[in-house]
């Protein structure tokens, strides 16, 4: 076969909880109790995810509803996130095009409301599509950002969830030691943090690298190991995954009745829900298995049917949409990647007119210490002053704007807060510079007007001498 599939990385998210059941029966009581529309919508959205593992229709059904009640409170954080749901039931069911236009929809908003945590999803998300197109590259692409998203906030169970992606797409790319490294890297956050849909997956990754490095005792082991994850959290593609990697394993060993068993239950496990990428790969696995050992009538019933889903996912019509709207958004970020660097050019232009005025304001203040012939008022120091501390604010305000917005997620009332707390420690310390500045000028126009006064009157005493 051109390539081993991975299903379970293509349908993770960045929800996790210890057991499926527990967390459905949990986020369901916590339904029944919501005071709020705001809170129902996050928790239909977080139902929506998890029914996308075994019910993708109930998913969409509680995703629909939830983007529904969003929409008419003006709720757009939980319209993004039900956006988002939407994409990955879309996914889930195979139809890509529709999928990336949901995602696509909820990187919109969340890119508009800056928020940088659910972007993460959204990029992730995108790049799982691009992975089922067979776009590997793009897929990495949108994973290493993703994976500088989890950086940004040091959240660990997104970024153990990348490392696993990322292995997933290095794998696919045949670049086998960094796939490996990336998927250690998963498994240790994984248990540590003990996070079992990526324990399962790390696992089934790891599998899958050592059947294609032909360590079949080693990769039947590690499949092993991952079935009781993806059971606990009732991931049927996950488990899927597993039973059609041992019978890959059985099958390339000579122990056709164990392959045959396993390869069955790969396909039996995903029921009638959908999940038409885990069917392909198991009927396409199946069609050969049958036609190397004879069975003709099999071999043709499952090449209808891998052919039959193939045609449904990837019709040339679904791949024009898809292609079109990948398109659409290469240009979009292209864009956005334009008045970003316009945006920082423009700030560092300021950033420098404010560093200049700031040292001009410096060095006449100086200047005007250091002189011994030029008297300056008070009011002149005192108006320099006002114009030295609006030139330092604007020139703090200017650097660390980029760092407050991520910081407070571009919320005005925290900037505000903010700004105001430096404004707090600038004018204090203002006051006190300006009052040792205005000392010692008062002393220097003193030892000025002394120094002229003597030599006014040793002038007027030589003339009247003379």
């Amino acid at each position: 076969m051109k390539k081993i599939i991975l299903v379970v990385l293509v349908f993770m998210n960045t929800t996790y909880g210890n057991g499926q059941t527990h967390e459905i029966d949990s986020l369901k009581q916590l339904l029944q109790n919501a005071k709020t529309d705001t809170g129902r919508v996050l928790l239909l959205a977080n139902l929506g995810f998890f029914y996308s593992f075994s019910q993708p229709d109930t998913a969409m059904l509680m995703s629909m509803q939830a983007l529904e009640i969003s929409r008419n409170i003006g709720f757009k954080k939980g319209e993004a996130k039900c956006l988002n749901s939407i994409g990955n039931v879309y996914t889930a069911l195979g139809n890509y095009p529709k999928a990336m236009e949901f995602l696509l929809q909820a990187l919109k908003i969340n890119e508009k409301i800056n928020n940088s945590y659910d972007k993460f999803s959204n990029i992730h998300n995108i790049g799982n599509l691009y992975y089922l197109q067979g776009d590997y590259r793009q897929s990495l692409d949108y994973c290493l950002q993703a994976k500088a998203f989890a950086e940004q906030t040091n959240d660990v169970s997104r970024l153990l969830l990348t490392f696993l992606v990322i292995g997933r797409d290095y794998f696919d790319l045949k670049i086998l030691d960094s796939a490996m490294l990336f998927a250690q890297q998963a498994n240790a956050l994984a248990n540590k943090a003990y996070v079992p849909r990526t324990i399962g997956g790390s696992l089934a990754l790891m599998g899958n690298i050592h059947f294609v490095n032909g360590e079949n005792v080693l990769a039947l082991e590690y499949f092993r190991l991952g079935v009781p994850y993806f059971e606990k959290g009732d991931n049927k593609p996950g488990l899927s995954g597993a039973f059609l990697g041992m019978g890959k394993v059985f099958a390339k060993t000579g122990k056709t009745d164990s392959a045959l068993f396993y390869s069955r239950k790969a396909i039996t496990v995903l029921g009638k829900n959908g999940f038409q990428k885990q069917v392909h790969d198991v009927a396409i696995f199946l069609s050969s298995f049958y036609k190397e050992n004879g069975n003709k009538d099999s071999t043709i019933f499952y090449m209808e049917l891998a052919k039959t889903v193939n045609d449904s996912l990837f019709s040339q019509q679904k791949q024009q949409q898809f292609q079109s709207i990948a398109f659409d958004e290469k240009l979009r970020q292209l864009d956005i990647a334009v008045v970003e660097s316009k945006a920082k050019e423009e700030r560092k232009n300021n950033l420098q007119y404010a560093a200049i005025a700031v040292a001009l304001i410096t060095f006449i203040i100086l200047f005007l210490l250091l002189s011994r012939s030029i008297v300056v008022k008070t009011k002149f120091i005192e108006f320099f002053g006002v114009l030295g501390l609006l030139a330092v604010f604007e020139f703090i305000n200017l650097f660390i704007h980029p760092y407050l917005s991520h910081a407070t997620n571009d919320s005005p009332v925290l900037m505000l807060l903010v700004l105001i707390g430096i404004g707090a420690l600038l004018v204090p310390l203002h006051h006190k510079l300006e009052k040792w500045i205005t000392k010692i000028m008062v002393e220097k126009n003193k030892k000025i007007r002394l120094t002229a006064a003597k030599k006014t009157i040793a002038q007027l005493e030589g003339e009247r001498n003379e």
